[in-house]
């Protein structure tokens, strides 16, 4: 789940002039190195670094007390990067660490900047790089520490990593694909640039409109939908290879509450009646700029079977409890992995983890359960 974070987000100093400048020169300044594919650098060899913007969260399960790169501000020459003022750590370092000695650890609770690798670096160097603004510049030292610390992608190991860890990667993750996506001013087309140490963009005067922009979140709804006899129903998208099934989703159109956009959704997927919601957990999906909102959603009397629509959805399953477990252990039905919403919904209706699932599965599709957007 990315639904973590212990960091304190320090909205108050974004506006400080020249805070970034002081805290890239500040030697205690802790520096997370992330890219607007959603990866982030870690203390451990590259996982999934090749793993699209759009493809399946694995289901494999990744090692386990993964954390981030142990890197300082200035251990690299960041100038010409965007850098991104993250917050900072807890006072006394992150909470239930142990005193394992990693990046959260800081006595007076640490500041924490967000440095990203430009669109076109390998997952393992960073070698002349074009830069967020669109010029050249060699950056040798970031080759060094990305050899060391490569690109992993956060989709395949945010379960792995601790609440602190988690919650900044998704927090530099998400800022690094919004800036990857709205260079220009809504307003009248100028170019714009970093403000509010990342917050937001500023359309430039003279040249622009001056108009202000911020990070876009685009809020979607997924749900463990359960029949009268407290089955679940599991969908398979139109895009996703054999044997993936997941949750109904979809985002929530203009005008809409997210209670009605969960009725819709499975009215329009699988032509079912939801009678009754219940909220459950959100969580952020920087894949680009979801947020996702999870319910239950209990179908009302006498309602199945399932009716794919053979557009988003070509396949439902409505199982038992003991079917499903079944259905994963034989590699039958594969399920989301433990990163994604999704498998959180369908492990609280379980009632506790399912088993391991087989080690065979071919992803290079879009998230399963997370719905897609242009």
């Amino acid at each position: 789940m990315l639904s973590r974070g212990q960091t304190d987000r320090d909205a108050a100093r974004r506006g400080e002039p020249g805070l970034l400048e002081r805290l890239a020169a500040d030697p205690a300044t802790r520096l997370l190195l992330a890219d607007a594919r959603g990866r982030a650098a870690l203390a451990a060899p590259a996982i999934r670094p090749d793993l699209p913007l759009d493809g399946l969260t694995p289901f494999e399960s990744a090692p386990e007390s993964l954390r981030l790169a142990d890197l300082r501000a200035t251990d690299a020459d960041l100038s010409g990067l965007l850098l991104i003022y993250l917050g900072r750590s807890p006072r006394g370092g992150a909470v239930g660490e142990g005193g394992t000695g990693g990046p959260g650890e800081e006595a007076e609770g640490a500041s924490w900047i967000a440095a990203i690798i430009p669109d076109g670096a390998p997952a393992t160097t960073a070698a002349e790089p074009q830069d967020a603004e669109g010029a050249r510049r060699p950056h040798a030292d970031l080759e060094r520490i990305l050899a060391a610390n490569p690109l992993s992608a956060l989709r395949a190991v945010g379960a792995a990593l601790d609440a602190h860890d988690a919650g900044l990667a998704t927090t530099a993750v998400a800022l690094a694909a919004w800036h990857a996506s709205a260079p220009h001013c809504a307003a009248c087309g100028a170019r714009t640039e970093p403000h509010e140490a990342g917050w937001a963009r500023r359309c430039p005067r003279p040249g622009g409109c001056g108009a202000i922009s911020f990070p876009r979140t685009d809020p979607a709804v997924i749900m463990a939908v359960t029949d009268e006899r407290d089955r679940i129903v599991l969908v398979h998208g139109a895009a996703w290879p054999p044997r993936r099934y997941s949750t109904v989703a979809g985002f929530i159109e203009a005008g809409e509450s997210a209670e009605a956009a969960v009725a819709r959704e499975v009215a329009e997927e699988i032509g079912l009646r939801v009678e009754a919601v219940e909220h459950v957990a959100t969580q952020p999906w920087p894949f680009p700029r979801s947020l996702m909102l999870g319910y239950r959603a209990r179908l009302a009397p006498g309602q199945g079977p399932a009716r794919p629509d053979g557009e988003e959805v070509t396949d439902a399953a409505t199982l038992s409890r003991s079917e499903l477990a079944q259905a994963v252990s034989a590699g039958e039905v594969i399920l989301p992995g433990p990163t994604s919403i999704a498998r959180l919904l369908i492990e609280d209706w379980y009632g506790g983890e399912l088993p391991e699932a087989p080690a065979r599965n071919a992803e290079a599709r879009p998230e399963a359960g997370a719905p897609r957007r242009p």
